[in-house]
């Protein structure tokens, strides 16, 4: 786990195929363009089903708000999905009060986001 201030971005790849972003700290103005590229990546090498696993995310700000509608976009020309794993209230608050939730799944969990992601 990192310290809140730090920043990580993985990508992964689930049983069923799915890609997984997992991010790690804050995800900022300048942490950002990491997490972007990632979540591009995770698209262009063909992942219509993308979970972005928020669990070690300790804020976001509108920069990373923009990526996830970037890529929610780029999944639709696809016709793709995103899917969200976050269990800190705090953040879901966010993605509730921009109406976010209601564009893309919104799960507690990683675990919840795939099992969502599968259909």
């Amino acid at each position: 786990m990192t310290d809140g201030r730090q920043f990580a971005v993985t990508l992964e790849r689930a049983d069923n195929g799915v890609a997984v972003v997992v991010l790690a700290g804050e995800v900022d103005l300048y942490t950002a363009p990491r997490f972007k590229d990632a979540l591009f990546q995770a698209i262009d090498e063909g992942g219509s089903l993308v979970v972005v696993d928020m669990s070690g995310v300790s804020f976001i700000d509108s920069t990373a708000l923009g990526v996830l509608v970037s890529g929610g976009r780029r999944l639709e020309q696809v016709a793709g999905a995103l899917a969200i794993g976050c269990p800190d209230e705090k953040i879901r608050r966010i993605l509730e009060i921009t109406g976010l939730d209601t564009v893309f799944g919104v799960y507690r969990s990683r675990v919840e986001a795939l099992a969502a992601a599968a259909g």
